[in-house]
């Protein structure tokens, strides 16, 4: 069976009965007088479809307990085949989405027509994300002002938070192609550490992990790359990636792999020329200890908040130990974000809830940081993790961390 197919009927299973729903894959946004973004389809919309297009409704009636789909896309015309390429054919889509009824997308009118002046439907679910993007228009809000001209008795429900604990828990396809896309982040880090002390700028560090996405994987990467060295280490997102690599010590990577709409999020620090200082090393290794035994704590029940508080006390502890502050509270001076969130179709998967319990099936971030401005030096090592039954997967144990190892590697390419 397909795999969208799945995750719909999941998701149809907890919508009240008599009911429509309305998913929305985006639309394209204008960058230039003759360009586009690139479209960024709505991931929410992808998880229940696996369609990659701009202007695409999902339209659905539950009635009586029987389920009716109708996908609403563009109709191909000569003039944008030779322009910009086919859309997907209605044929593609059924194979695709497993939605077996597709109409074109000017007839998507009827629609909202039809469910405002259906007295069986009492409810419509729409996708009305919690946060509002600048610069980007809100169609829930737009589909919910449509609807309620036509129809003020209907009841607008939400189904974002319905949807987004849904993809909270990976399915088995879900978490193959996420290791693909871990893979192809680990190679590109073995290519950016062969080469680094030969480079000279952040940008060149960048260009190289990017260069092997594409080349390895065809691929993108799943944020703006972070290549933050001395200092610049300490902002946390730091995106210039302009200075000169001379006379720093240490780099850190904050980046990864977007496969198949999945997106690694990887952090590692590496020694610039391929030998730890020895104060880098004690920072390093404290970041280090901590981000192994948060991993030992990740396990169904645990929530993120929990780990957070694991974390503040083991990185206050080290630090107090190796004398490198004097008071507790003073930890919070070099160590300021949190240390998990969910990924998935998104680097931030949106489930925003820390106090609820891990369970099999997620995949989250471990990522503790020290960011010493004054020193130079930011260390940050993140790894993803998938929960399982009895404890936890990390994804990513294969991409080396080990400041021996990192020196190992780099030492027999340099």
């Amino acid at each position: 069976m397909c795999v969208y197919k799945n995750n719909r009927e999941a998701l149809y299973e907890k919508l009240e009965d008599n009911s429509a729903l309305i998913i929305y894959s985006g639309d394209l946004k204008q960058l230039s007088n003759d360009e586009n973004y690139p479209f960024k389809v709505n991931t929410n919309f992808f998880y229940l479809t696996g369609l990659d297009q701009d202007n695409i409704y999902l339209c659905v009636t539950k009635i009586k307990g029987n389920i009716k789909e109708i996908i609403y896309t563009y109709e191909n015309t000569e003039f944008h085949s030779k322009w910009m390429g086919d859309y997907l054919t209605p044929e593609q889509i059924i194979e695709t989405s497993g939605v077996s009824e597709v109409r074109f997308v000017d007839k998507v009118n009827e629609f909202f027509t039809y469910i405002s002046k259906n007295s069986k439907i009492k409810n419509v679910y729409l996708d009305l994300e919690k946060q509002y993007f600048h610069g980007s228009v809100d169609f829930g809000k737009v589909f919910k002002d449509k609807l309620n001209s036509l129809n003020y008795s209907l009841k607008i429900l939400n189904v974002y938070n319905i949807i987004t604990k849904l993809r909270a828990v990976k399915k088995d396809y879900e978490i193959e192609l996420f290791k693909k896309a871990v893979e192809v982040t680990k190679l590109s880090l073995e290519e950016v550490m062969k080469t680094l002390p030969k480079l000279d700028y952040e940008y060149q560090v960048q260009a190289k992990f990017e260069s092997s996405v594409k080349h390895l994987a065809n691929s993108g990467v799943s944020f703006e790359t972070i290549a933050a060295s001395g200092d610049n280490a300490a902002v946390l997102h730091y995106r210039e990636n302009s200075a000169s690599l001379e006379n720093k010590n240490m780099i850190l990577l904050d980046l990864g792999a977007e496969l198949n709409k999945y997106h690694a999020d990887i952090s590692r620090t590496y020694p610039i020329k391929g030998k730890f200082g020895e104060k880098e090393l004690v920072i390093y290794n404290i970041v280090l200890g901590c981000n192994k035994y948060i991993i030992e704590n990740i396990k169904p029940g645990v929530s993120i908040k929990d780990l957070q508080i694991l974390t503040e006390d083991y990185l206050t502890k080290g630090l107090l130990e190796a004398g490198l502050i004097k008071e507790e509270k003073e930890m919070f001076n070099y160590f300021f974000h949190g240390i998990s969130h969910h990924i998935g179709l998104d680097t931030h998967d949106p489930y925003h809830e820390p106090n609820d319990p891990l369970a099999p099936g997620m995949i989250i971030s471990c990522e503790p940081g020290l960011y010493f401005k004054e020193l130079g030096i930011g260390v940050r090592i993140e790894d993803d993790i998938l929960v399982t039954s009895d404890g936890n997967i990390n994804l990513s144990k294969d991409i080396i961390k080990e400041p021996e190892e990192i020196e190992a590697y780099m030492a027999q390419f340099n």
